[in-house]
Parts: C-alpha cells; sequence; structure tokens
C-alpha cells in the first residue's frame, strides 16, 4: 500500500470520522501523508493538523496537508481540490459561508420533501451545530439507513436523493473556473477531483482540463477508485504531457463498506514519491508567495 492518501473527508463536511479518529486510523495503517479535503470547508483544518500532532510518535509521524473540495457547476459535479489553501482568507470564508446558507436552506427542503413521501426524520438524527456543518445528502441518507427506509447510503442516493429522484433538490454552485481563481487568491494549488465521475468522453475531457488549466488548475487526481486501470493510464499521460501535477486519494467518507478504505488507492502509481515531492514544492512555493501578497502561482 502506497502511504499517502491526498482525498480524505472528516466530520466536519459528510465524513463520519472526527480528524482525531482519522489520523489514529492513518498511522494504524502506515499511512503518513494526509490531505482533508471537506467538502466547501475549512472549519477541520486546525482540528486536522492538532490531532496529527497528538497522534504522533517517534518513529510513527504523521504529515497533514491542509485542503478542501469545492463543488462547482449548475449540478455541483465538478469538484476542485485546493491543496495548502489558506483557511483564513476573507474571500474564500466569505465564498463558503454563503454556500453554507444555501446548504442550510436545502436540507430543510430535503427533509420536507423525504417526509411526504412518508418518511419522518427526527431532528436529532442530522448534525446539531447546522452553522458549522450544514445537513448534506450523506447526512440524510445516513438517517435513511437508520430509519430502515434503504439499506445503505448508496442506495439512499438512489432511490431518493440523486438527481431526479423524488427529494433531490438542486444546490447552486460557483463554476470551476471561479473557484479554481478562489482557490489560487487563497493561496491553494487547484486540481480536478475524480475526472472520471464527469462522465466525459477523453476529447470533452480535456477541452475541460485546458479550459481549467488556462484559469490556474495545476494539478490531476489521476489515482482515485472512480478511474479504470486504463483511464487512469489515460489521465497520467494527460497530466504529465499538459504540465499538471499528479495526485491521488481514496475519496475515504467513513461509512460502512461504502466511498473505499483509508488509503485505498488504485494500483500502479510507481510515481507518488516524486508526485509528492512535486505537490509539496507547489504548496511550499504558493505559501511563500502569499507571505509576499503574490497569489499562488504568480
Amino acid at each position: 500500500m502506497i502511504p499517502i492518501d491526498l482525498h480524505v473527508h472528516s466530520a466536519y463536511s459528510d465524513g463520519v470520522l472526527s480528524p482525531e479518529a482519522l489520523c489514529a486510523l492513518a498511522l494504524k495503517q502506515r499511512i503518513y501523508t494526509l490531505a482533508l479535503c471537506d467538502h466547501d470547508t475549512v472549519d477541520g483544518l486546525a482540528p486536522m493538523a492538532e490531532a496529527a500532532q497528538r497522534c504522533n510518535r517517534p518513529l510513527h509521524r504523521l504529515t497533514v496537508i491542509p485542503a478542501l473540495e469545492l463543488s462547482t457547476g449548475p449540478d455541483g459535479r465538478t469538484h476542485i481540490l485546493g491543496y495548502g489553501v489558506n483557511p483564513a482568507h476573507p474571500a474564500l470564508l466569505a465564498a463558503l459561508q454563503a454556500l453554507r446558507e444555501k446548504r442550510r436552506a436545502r436540507s430543510g427542503q430535503m427533509v420536507e420533501a423525504l417526509r411526504k413521501l412518508g418518511f419522518t426524520i427526527p431532528p436529532d438524527w442530522l448534525p446539531a451545530d447546522s452553522e458549522r456543518m450544514p445537513v448534506g445528502r450523506p447526512h440524510v441518507a445516513r438517517a435513511l439507513v437508520r430509519l430502515g427506509a434503504v439499506n445503505t447510503v448508496q442506495q439512499a442516493f438512489d432511490r431518493y436523493l440523486a438527481e431526479g429522484k423524488p427529494a433531490y433538490v438542486p444546490l447552486a454552485h460557483m463554476t470551476a473556473t471561479e473557484a479554481v481563481k478562489r482557490l489560487r487568491l487563497a493561496g491553494a494549488i487547484p486540481a480536478l477531483a475524480h475526472p472520471m465521475r464527469a462522465g466525459l468522453e477523453p476529447q470533452a475531457l480535456e477541452a475541460l482540463v485546458a479550459a481549467l488549466q488556462n484559469a490556474g488548475l495545476a494539478g490531476l487526481e489521476v489515482y482515485h477508485p472512480s478511474a479504470s486501470r486504463r483511464a487512469i493510464r489515460q489521465l497520467d499521460a494527460m497530466a504529465r504531457r499538459r504540465g499538471l501535477l499528479v495526485t491521488g486519494g481514496s475519496d475515504f467518507h467513513g461509512d460502512a463498506g461504502e466511498r473505499g478504505k483509508l488509503g485505498g488507492l488504485p494500483p500502479g502509481w510507481h510515481a507518488w514519491q516524486a508526485d509528492l515531492a512535486a505537490l509539496n514544492a507547489a504548496v511550499r512555493a504558493a505559501a511563500e508567495a502569499g507571505k509576499n501578497g503574490a497569489p499562488a502561482g504568480e
């Protein structure tokens, strides 16, 4: 197993585990570099850094890369990762707060739609701290599992919460280009997450990557469970041909039997050490540029 995972989620967004539990699990599984990429929030980054310090041992040390994952596009399906993000950047925080308020309104509409379908979710089954962590579809899906309406989180999406299903409520997002630019201004290194989930033909995907690269995209998440071995070879070749950083992650959320395992990257990432070093170098350079008042990459 490769001892890194550059795409994990915590309970600060739609993951199950606390930062402390994530760090402990990582060390147990001999994973020594993690990137916390919670959806549309940076609230878990400080607790994650503190947890890593508490979990570290002389011979087993964990490095955490601060990051986040922004949902973009008209349907929120295009996700942009931001590595090395400055969690105190005012413009980014304002954008995240606006999205948090939209999510809060959406969660109430989802719960009401399910009630009309005959599924009443007790309020205490959903996250209580809605100011910090608005209810998202995974939270509602887990409540449906607990209610006995479905057997798995994926089944909850397939039957009720996915686009076109009876309890689906759309959510307005920023464009992918806007997300890339915002992340650059916040000192982050933007990378396109799980490209194969976009469902695009190779030429269309390359066109998307080219457009985002013109806006400041710096990396491509090549090694992700959603990509087949053939797709990984194509993505790896595309990234290196275009001079993009190559990243990889399990997209771990912690649901039993779902969304992969921590450190569960596809096989074949032979250049992971050099790619991780390149990502770390880019993060350091962006941080240094930020000290001098320049956006990342300038």
